[in-house]
């Protein structure tokens, strides 16, 4: 199924590449208005010259809480709201370094309620909220603390909110092991191939997931206006394993 966003205008934090890149690809391909941002001037410039359709954005880091609610008068009215951008890190307790994960708590979990709590104002009454998460909450990983407890705080929030918020309907995606360059950011391109190339072997769709595969969960979730307040899990089936 294809849904037609045609009239919808749609928020995305984060574009520069990965989910928040392949998420606006989608949804411009389906007719939909499409308001991006990005950390840097030259990041969005660049973002916006690659993308084809009816797109616009401004710059934002989730990180000055300060700058969230006037990006929001920037965009003005619109219906859907998509939260992919974040911050990385992996960490074993005995080896933590606070600042990062401080980041990571600031950017992932503390950003998408700020993000949330200014955007909401603008959001039609028939719109909605995608937040994000990984299925670190629900399956352990070594080194995935923080993932964890953001994404664990995060989805316990939207819950609350597809409540507080109704008729706004307010979910989570989980994604799980996903080929963005997130991995070669964190760990180098080298072993970052080899830690893939392992994953893929173990999953039982036998690949990694690509951003692709997150942004139609974007576009479901956009689409279906009967479900709220649920976690969906884009893992391939790791959480099986």
């Amino acid at each position: 199924m294809n849904p037609d966003l045609t009239g919808q205008k749609v928020v995305i934090t984060g574009i520069t590449s990965g989910i928040g890149r392949a998420s606006a690809e989608l949804l411009l391909s389906r007719g939909a208005e499409v308001f991006v941002s990005a950390r840097s001037q030259a990041k969005l410039d660049k973002a916006l010259g690659e993308l084809d359709g009816p797109v616009s954005g401004h710059v934002l880091d989730l990180l000055d809480v300060d700058a969230i609610p006037a990006f929001f008068d920037r965009v003005g009215q619109f219906d859907h709201l998509v939260t992919p951008a974040a911050s990385g890190m992996f960490a074993l307790i005995r080896e933590m370094d606070f600042p990062a994960a401080r980041e990571i708590l600031e950017s992932k979990q503390w950003g998408q309620l700020q993000t949330v709590h200014h955007g909401v104002r603008k959001i039609s009454e028939k719109g909605s909220i995608t937040l994000f998460s990984g299925t670190v909450t629900q399956k352990p990983l070594p080194g995935a603390t923080m993932f964890a407890a953001a994404g664990g705080a995060t989805e316990a929030a939207a819950r609350i909110w597809g409540l507080e918020l109704a008729p706004i309907r307010v979910n989570t995606i989980a994604p799980g092991i996903i080929d963005t360059p997130v991995w070669a950011n964190l760990m180098g391109d080298e072993a970052a191939a080899e830690a893939k190339a392992g994953f893929a072997g173990s999953l039982p769709v036998g690949r990694v997931g690509t951003a692709a595969d997150v942004a139609k969960a974007v576009a479901f979730l956009i689409d279906n206006d009967f479900v709220n307040g649920i976690t969906l899990v884009v893992d391939g089936g790791h959480r099986l394993i």
